[in-house]
């Protein structure tokens, strides 16, 4: 498991760096592949899902993954750091209300993908998956902390 994370937080590493250059999300769909992986194999793990549930979740998941990975969460990032007495009303509106479409989108994703995951996992399973991929975010973001310190301009505890 340790070998898994420590993948993992490479593979996140790499990309958050390659897309904090990159405007283009698009760019590097081989990175966001394996970054999905091996996401996945820590989420079969976590969760203890049998090999024909996660055969069934797999490609439900990977589709999630890839849509929630189209939204750009920099403006939260933005929102959260900027000196909003240097903004002008045009530009703190704008940024607050993409923000807001943001998480619309995020949202809206959520409520699709929770009737698709319902197809194979139950409620509970669901609520574990929801708390695993949190786990793994913020094991990741700890580990970036811990080798790269605020480089990346990763929003604080």
């Amino acid at each position: 498991m340790k070998q898994i994370f420590s993948i993992l937080i490479l593979l996140f590493a790499l990309g958050s760096s390659v897309a904090l250059q990159a405007q283009d999300g698009g760019r590097f769909p081989l990175l966001r592949e394996r970054i999905a992986q091996a996401k996945l194999r820590e989420i079969q793990k976590t969760m203890n899902l049998g090999e024909s549930t996660f055969a069934r979740f797999r490609p439900i998941y990977l589709k999630y993954e890839q849509e929630i990975a189209n939204i750009d969460f920099r403006k939260q990032v933005r929102l959260m750091r900027v000196n909003a007495d240097s903004l002008s009303s045009e530009e703190a509106e704008q940024l607050v209300l993409s923000q807001l479409e943001a998480a619309k989108r995020l949202i809206t994703i959520r409520e699709t993908y929770y009737k698709e995951f319902r197809t194979v996992l139950t409620p509970q399973q669901i609520i574990k998956l929801y708390q695993a991929e949190a786990e793994i975010r913020r094991k990741v973001m700890q580990e970036l902390k811990n080798r790269f310190g605020n480089r990346f301009g990763l929003p604080g505890d």
